[in-house]
This record gives C-alpha cells, structure tokens and sequence, in this order.
C-alpha cells in the first residue's frame, strides 16, 4: 500500500475545513489527478477522558464514481494533537515525558497527566516512543541544531530540542507532525 504524500495533519479543526474546501486544487496522493478528490467522512474517536467520541480527522477519497477519472484511492488528515494509532493526545504524551525529564518515576508522571488509562497503556507508548526518538531527533536536524544541554539525559535533550524547534507552540509534538506532515510514532 503506496503512502500518500499530500498532507497528512492539520493543526486545528478549522484548518481541516480550508483544506476542504481548497480540495479542488489538491492534487489526489496515489494518482495524481486534480479536481477528483471529495470529502468522504469523518475520522471519530473516544475521548481520552470519557465515553464520547470526538473528531480525530478527516478521510478523502479520489473519485471514480459516474464516469469520473479518479483512481478510488483514499486518504486521511488527522488533527496534529491526535496521535496516529493512540488514544491518547500529542499534548498527554508530552506532559507524561516532561514529567519523566523533571525527574519522576514513569507511574507518577502518568498520574499526573491525568488520563483514564492504564499504567500498561504508559509503559506501551514509553516503549513506542523510545523506539521512535533517532526518528524524531533525523526531523528535528533537518530544523534547527540542537541546543547545549546541560542534561547528559537523551529524553530531556530531545524535550529541549522540541521546544527550541516549535518555541511558539503549547505543545511541540503537534507542532512536529503540522510540520513536518509525518507521524511522531510510527
């Protein structure tokens, strides 16, 4: 299965709507074709904390229906808070790293970011993120060096390569994937 190469994250729900309604001069991610492309539903859901369902993104089909030339490919734009394949928010994961690079244990950090999952859901997205950290840190060269630590600590030298990349965001992590349009967790 081919990756689109379109985009990929909005930052904010509104900016999911401008790109619709832009969609007819978005060329289609697997064919290439402009003007095929429509709206074809919502991404929804759970909310972190509750039963509701909240709108994670958009998907976009090519299409080829009524004698149209599309090629029936679809894609999806998340908001860039949502972490692709988790529950859990960009802006979660960065308060439970931040409490780990302050100096608390990864149980107490994930209590205090204050989510309704459980401490396994943690230690998973530790280990996905551990795994992912020579990824985000490849990205993060591209932007800008990384600043002088004082920290010998890999997490709070990244924490601090984040917030000297995205200085003007509340939380980097989304602001890595509005950025760079690739996922911070593979």
């Amino acid at each position: 299965m081919r990756t689109p190469k379109g985009k990929r994250y909005c930052s904010s729900a509104a900016r999911l709507y401008q790109y619709l309604l832009g969609l007819a001069m978005v060329p289609c991610p697997h064919c290439g074709r402009i003007g095929y492309l429509i709206g074809h539903g919502f991404l929804r859901g759970y909310a972190e904390n509750g039963q509701e369902q909240v709108i994670r993104g958009r998907r976009f089909f090519c299409s080829n229906r009524y004698r149209r030339r599309g090629c029936g490919g679809t894609f999806s734009v998340l908001l860039a808070d949502m972490l692709r394949g988790f529950m859990v928010r960009a802006r979660t994961l960065w308060n439970f790293l931040q409490g780990v690079s302050e100096g608390l244990s990864r149980k107490a950090s994930w209590e205090k970011a204050q989510t309704d999952f459980s401490l396994q859901s943690g230690y998973r997205i530790w280990r996905k993120f551990n795994q992912a950290q020579t990824h985000i840190r490849a990205f993060l060269s591209r932007l800008c060096p990384p600043p002088a630590s004082l920290s010998a600590e890999p997490l709070t030298q990244l924490l601090a390569h984040l917030k000297c990349a995205f200085p003007s965001e509340t939380c980097p992590f989304a602001g890595f994937q509005s950025h760079f349009q690739h996922s911070l967790l593979p």
